[in-house]
């Protein structure tokens, strides 16, 4: 079974289509068991979570209790177990490490990662690429408690580091449009993230856009001057100052 997060939530089994999972407030329950997926919920905390933002009836202790025998009863075809367990107070979703999509994506980074460490670009563009195709949406879609967005937040960072890992992958084999594509969809989502701008800087100076390179630091400095009143740090002033050296040498070998 595969707790699908990364997205509006699925319950999928190899070889069946999605197990029906009522929507509402029984999605949101099991949302919220899985954000904490092997500890003890209680029942204060998901009773917020169903009803997050509004005034809970006097029937919600109740009412949850209608949604996890619901839920069991959804679960139950695929599981060979008791998922959701319950003691006086609490109740906890039993998942292994291989059981979410969010597991799976935070392993896999790693291994990617590893991979580019190690020099094997083609293996790590592999694995990053096999990351980023996890993600279907906003992860835990509908739950928003202030635990469930700073879980959202985390995997927000995640997601980045991925894209900005398969950008360097993507360059040392050679795809530098794919490279520039992403970088460049980095900087959209966050004019201010100076790491992007300063690889974009320097991949498009060695490819030999120079003046493109040039370019992106005028324009990138602007937005860090203008937005935090600072100048660009270090990586990105080194990655200009390579790109300056690379454009001289390109005027005097021109001449």
């Amino acid at each position: 079974m595969l707790f699908q997060l990364l997205g509006p939530i699925e319950v999928t089994v190899p070889g069946q289509p999605p197990l029906a999972i009522k929507p509402g407030k029984p999605t949101t329950v099991l949302t919220a068991l899985l954000l904490d997926r092997g500890k003890w919920v209680s029942v204060d905390r998901l009773i917020d979570a169903a009803w997050h933002g509004r005034a809970a009836p006097a029937s919600a202790a109740g009412n949850l209790k209608s949604y996890i025998c619901g839920l069991r009863r959804a679960l139950a075809p695929a599981a060979d177990r008791t998922r959701i367990e319950s003691r006086p107070g609490a109740y906890r979703i039993v998942v292994d490490r291989e059981d979410t999509d969010i597991d799976h994506v935070g392993r896999t980074f790693a291994e990617g990662r590893e991979a580019l460490r190690e020099g094997d670009h083609e293996r790590a563009a592999k694995l990053l690429t096999d990351a980023l195709d996890l993600w279907r949406g906003t992860p835990f879609e509908g739950l928003r408690t202030p635990d469930a967005l700073a879980e959202v937040a985390r995997l927000d960072r995640l997601r980045t580091r991925i894209r900005e890992d398969l950008a360097e992958a993507d360059h040392a084999l050679g795809r530098h449009l794919d490279a520039v594509s992403l970088l460049h969809g980095l900087i959209d989502e966050d004019p201010l993230r100076e790491h992007a701008w300063a690889r974009l800087v320097m991949v498009l100076n060695e490819i030999g856009q120079r003046s493109e390179a040039l370019a992106a630091f005028r324009r990138a400095r602007a937005i860090i001057v203008r937005e935090l009143g600072v100048e660009p740090g270090a990586a990105l002033t080194t990655a200009h100052q390579t790109a300056l050296r690379g454009y001289a040498t390109g005027c005097r070998q021109a001449a």
